[in-house]
C-alpha cells in the first residue's frame, strides 16, 4: 500500500495524468524524449508486436507512448517496489490496464525466466557510471539514476535472450557517453541503425541523444544521413516545433497537486 506523498501532473494531454513520489525519484524531458523516438522509429510495429521497457518507474515513457498512438502492449520491467507500485497506480488511472503490464523484478531475473520474445526493447537506463557522480541518499533515486543494479552494458547482454532476431533496442543517454554506449552495443552483438541528438537550443552542446539498435545484423544499417540533431528550444526560450511535438499532443497542460496516499 502506497504511503508516500505524491504529486498528480496531467502530462503530454488533459487526459493524461502522472503520479509521482514528491521528494523520490520524478522523471525529465529524457522520459518525454524517449516516448517520442520510440513511437518515431516504431511507428511501422502492429498491434501483433510486443515491446517492453526496462526500469520503467513511474511508467511516463510507456503510458505517454501509448497516447502517441503506438499500438503494440507494453510489458514494463521495475525493480523498485516504491516505483512499481506507483506504477500500477498510473497505469489504472490512465485506463490502460489492457494496453500495460507492469512487473516487479530484476531484469535478470525477469529475462531469465521469460519464454516470450519481444520485437523492442527500450529503456531510459541510469546514467552515471557506479562509481562516479553524487550518490542520492535517497535509494530511489541512487538506483535510478547510478548504474548500482545494473548498466547499459548489461542491458543489451540481458536483452539478447528476449529480443528477437531483428529485433530493436532503443535508448536515451548522455551524450558524453556515447562512445561507451555505442562499444557495449557492437560487444553484444548489435548494429546501430538510428541515433539522434538533442541540444536545448542551436547555441548549446547536445546533451543526451537517442539511438536504435538492431540485434543480429551482420549488415551495415547506419549512415551519416541517420543522424539528426534536434533543438528543444528556439533562440527566444520557447519550445521549438520538435520541442512542441515531444512535450505535448497540442497545446501545453500544466496542473499539479500533491496529496497523501
Amino acid at each position: 500500500m502506497l504511503e508516500t506523498e505524491l504529486t498528480l501532473n496531467k502530462i503530454y494531454n488533459k487526459n493524461t495524468e502522472l503520479y509521482q513520489s514528491k521528494n523520490g525519484y520524478r522523471f525529465n524531458s529524457d522520459s518525454m524524449i524517449l516516448s517520442w523516438f520510440v513511437n518515431r522509429i516504431c511507428s511501422g510495429l502492429g498491434s501483433e508486436n510486443s515491446a517492453l521497457e526496462i526500469g520503467a518507474g513511474s511508467g511516463i515513457v510507456s503510458i505517454v507512448l501509448k497516447r502517441r498512438g503506438f499500438l503494440p502492449k507494453i510489458d514494463c520491467v521495475e525493480i523498485q517496489e516504491s516505483l512499481y507500485e506507483i506504477l500500477e497506480k498510473n497505469i489504472e488511472s490512465n485506463s490502460l490496464s489492457g494496453e500495460i503490464s507492469p512487473f516487479c523484478a530484476d531484469f535478470a531475473d525477469f529475462a531469465g525466466t521469460k519464454r516470450k520474445k519481444y520485437d523492442l526493447v527500450f529503456v531510459n537506463p541510469p546514467y552515471f557510471a557506479k562509481e562516479s557522480g553524487h550518490l542520492s541518499a535517497d535509494s530511489e533515486k541512487t538506483l535510478a539514476k547510478h548504474e548500482v543494479a545494473g548498466s547499459l552494458a548489461d542491458f543489451f547482454e540481458i536483452s539478447k535472450s528476449i529480443l528477437r532476431k531483428g529485433g530493436r533496442f532503443i535508448v536515451i543517454f548522455p551524450a558524453s557517453r556515447v562512445q561507451f554506449a555505442l562499444f557495449s552495443a557492437a560487444r553484444s552483438g548489435y548494429t546501430l541503425k538510428n541515433i539522434a541528438f538533442f541540444r536545448e537550443n542551436a547555441s548549446t552542446k547536445p546533451a543526451t541523444f537517442a539511438a536504435s539498435f538492431v540485434l543480429g545484423t551482420e549488415t551495415a544499417l547506419f549512415s551519416l544521413s541517420d543522424t539528426e540533431i534536434f533543438e528543444l528550444r528556439s533562440s527566444d526560450g520557447e519550445y521549438s516545433e520538435t520541442g512542441m511535438e515531444i512535450m505535448y499532443e497540442k497545446a501545453p497542460v500544466i496542473l499539479s497537486e500533491t496529496k497523501n496516499l
